[in-house]
């Protein structure tokens, strides 16, 4: 993202927002309510378009494109509040993304056990790892995680980010927005601070401290 400017309406809430994600790096977006950190994975996905600035994908302008050319393209989007269509079963949810569901049983024996059900019926962590699942069979280039253990239990939500490790294994570029700063922290490459719509520090994850942790996540400054 270059220069990004968006919102809704006559509210504007990106402003000048510039964001990189290489392939096979995991980088946590990270910031307090309100900052902007939805609507930069809305507008990276294509869910909202922008007034100024672009969308880059392997360095092509997607910047026009609609949200489902960008996830033919490879970009996918699990928003907070689950990716499912909760009226489908869980069998149908996978076959909107694969052909052949099986390679998902196989690895989450879970969701085979629920394959006849709707996925609204499932709980929190078994929707959240039905919206990830096709992405552990088919890679995308490009996935933007926004809040993806909100409401899980711990260890659903350690399996959850467990997946995300192995996804940058295959060379997956993944953009993370997790309320949890401790695991997503100990899980990305490189971390970005957003406050009141603009990215006010890029570094490495071994360089943030405490203070700026304090500072840039909770809006308040450590004396």
């Amino acid at each position: 993202m270059e220069g990004v400017v968006a919102g809704y309406g006559d509210v504007t809430v990106l402003r000048g927002v510039d964001l990189a994600v290489r392939p096979g790096e995991i980088v946590a977006l990270l910031g307090a309510n309100g900052a902007g950190k939805s609507t930069t994975c809305a507008v990276a996905a294509g869910d909202l378009p922008v007034r100024a600035g672009r969308v880059l994908l392997g360095g092509q302008d997607v910047t026009r494109w609609p949200a489902h050319r960008r996830a033919r393209a490879g970009i996918l989007l699990a928003p907070e509040g689950r990716g499912v269509f909760p009226g489908l079963t869980v069998e149908e949810n996978l076959r909107t993304w694969l052909p052949d569901p099986e390679p998902v049983y196989e690895r989450l024996p879970r969701l085979a056990e629920r394959r006849g059900l709707p996925a609204g019926a499932l709980s929190g962590g078994e929707q959240q790892l039905l919206t990830l699942a096709p992405a552990l069979v088919r890679p995308p280039r490009v996935l933007i995680a926004d809040e993806p253990s909100l409401g899980l239990a711990p260890l659903v939500a350690e399996q959850v980010l467990a997946l995300f490790a192995e996804l940058r294994e295959h060379g997956v570029a993944l953009l993370l927005v997790e309320e949890k700063a401790t695991s997503a922290l100990e899980l990305a490459d490189t971390v970005a601070f957003m406050s009141l719509g603009t990215i006010t520090w890029t570094g490495p994850r071994a360089a943030v401290d405490g203070e700026r942790l304090t500072t840039a996540y909770l809006g308040v400054t450590r004396r």
